[in-house]
C-alpha cells in the first residue's frame, strides 16, 4: 500500500485532510472579515498597491498611517487621459496613440501604452477620490476541468476558483487624494458608453455607409 499501511491509516489521513481544509477555510474567512471591517473604517491597507498616479505609503513609512501619495508626473498623465476622453471625446485608441507619440511612461517605465490599461484608468473610481474595495469576490469557477494533484500531495485535486464581479452598490469606498473631479469622471464614463454603443467593426471586414452611425431604438446599440 502506498498511502497507508492499513485502511485505518487511510481513514486517518482523510480526516486530517478534511480538518486542514476546515482550518484553512476558517482562516480565510477571518481574514475576509478583518479586511471588510478595516475597509469600513476607511483603512487604505486593504487596498495594497496603489494604482498608476499614486504611491502606496505603508504604516512604517507613514508613522502608523498608511495612505496613497500622489506621483505628480503620473498624475498629470492620468488627468490628460480623462481630459481627452471626457472633454475632447476621443476614443481609447486615439488616447493610446497620443500617449505613445508624447513618450508618456507607464507604471513599468515603458512608452508603449495598451488600450486595456487606458480603459482601467478611466474606470477606476480612486481618481475621483473614492478608492473602491470589494469589487470582486471569489467563487466557484464556471469552468469544470480536472486539476492534476500536486506531487507528494493529496490525491484530491484542489477546487478551481474564479473572481466574479460585485454590484457597484455593494462596493466600499475609501477616501484617497483625488486627481480629477466627479464631473470629469462622469463625462468620461458617458463617453466610454457612447464609444461602445457606436463601435465600428474593424476595417478588415465589410464596411457600409451608415455602419456604426445609426443606433437601435430599443437597445441603443449600433
Amino acid at each position: 500500500r502506498e498511502i497507508g499501511k492499513t485502511p485505518e491509516d487511510d481513514l486517518l489521513l482523510q480526516v486530517q485532510g478534511m480538518m486542514a481544509e476546515y482550518e484553512r477555510a476558517k482562516i480565510l474567512e477571518r481574514v475576509r472579515r478583518g479586511k471588510l471591517q478595516a475597509a469600513k473604517r476607511g483603512s487604505i491597507n486593504v487596498l495594497g498597491s496603489a494604482p498608476y498616479g499614486y504611491r502606496y505609503v505603508g504604516k512604517h513609512e507613514g508613522n502608523g498611517d498608511a495612505r496613497y501619495e500622489i506621483v505628480f508626473e503620473e498624475a498629470r498623465i492620468v488627468q490628460q487621459i480623462f481630459e481627452l476622453v471626457g472633454r475632447e471625446r476621443v476614443s481609447i485608441g486615439e488616447v493610446k496613440r497620443r500617449l505613445d507619440k508624447a513618450g508618456a511612461k507607464t507604471k513599468t517605465g515603458k512608452t508603449c501604452w495598451d488600450r486595456t490599461v487606458v480603459w482601467l484608468i478611466l474606470k477606476n473610481t480612486a481618481y475621483m477620490g473614492k478608492a473602491a474595495f470589494g469589487k470582486t469576490k471569489a467563487g466557484d469557477s464556471d469552468t469544470h476541468y480536472w486539476v492534476r494533484p500536486r506531487k507528494n500531495g493529496s490525491d484530491k485535486p484542489r477546487p478551481s476558483y474564479s473572481k466574479c464581479a460585485v454590484p457597484q452598490n455593494e462596493w466600499i469606498y475609501i477616501p484617497v487624494p483625488p486627481l480629477v473631479n466627479e464631473e470629469l469622471f462622469a463625462a468620461a464614463q458617458e463617453q466610454l458608453a457612447e464609444n461602445r454603443s457606436r463601435y465600428r467593426v474593424s476595417k478588415r471586414g465589410a464596411l457600409y455607409l451608415l455602419q456604426g452611425l445609426i443606433c437601435c431604438k430599443d437597445c441603443g446599440q449600433a
